[in-house]
């Protein structure tokens, strides 16, 4: 795991392609309450329309597996679970480029150097702790931002890469 993007830490390192507006398939935006009604609501709704526009790459139990994590860990750990605070998700597509998604939470936020790796035998046997790991193995690019409030993810098309 040599990736930038793929470290932990909070640093700044750059979305691996820039979105062109115009070309963009998807445009998702949606605040939600802390709730797992919530969750599985925006998971459907951005995989549906993602689909409608023909915007997703073969992996597309990954990104919804990526998806479904970072969205948990912004209602239960951001957000302690406190209903009267939202989640903020943004997903785009570039056909040519990728997906990216944005999820950030109104928590006090975390540095994710500190996450302990579930792959410690300590941990092996924890029912949970593997979110951030599993972002991290599903994606391309997964980079903290907001001081651990906000993560994106990116997923490039495999087709992205050699057109280059």
């Amino acid at each position: 795991m040599t990736q930038s993007g793929r470290q932990g830490g909070s640093t700044r390192t750059p979305i691996p392609f820039e979105l062109d507006r115009r070309a963009l398939a998807l445009r998702f935006r949606r605040r939600f309450k802390s709730t797992t009604r919530g969750i599985d609501r925006a998971v459907r709704d951005i995989i549906r329309e993602a689909r409608d526009c023909d915007c997703l790459p073969g992996d597309v139990p990954g990104i919804e597996i990526a998806l479904r994590e970072a969205l948990a860990n912004a209602v239960l750990h951001g957000n302690q679970n406190v209903e009267d605070k939202r989640v903020l998700v943004r997903a785009y597509c570039d056909p040519r480029q990728g997906v990216l998604i944005v999820v950030r939470d109104e928590g006090v936020g975390f540095d994710p150097a500190h996450v302990p790796d579930p792959r410690r035998k300590d941990r092996l046997e924890l029912p949970h702790g593997r979110g951030i790991f599993l972002m991290r193995e599903l994606m391309d690019h997964v980079q903290h931002r907001k001081g651990g409030r906000e993560v994106v993810l990116v997923k490039r098309f495999p087709f992205a890469r050699s057109a280059r």
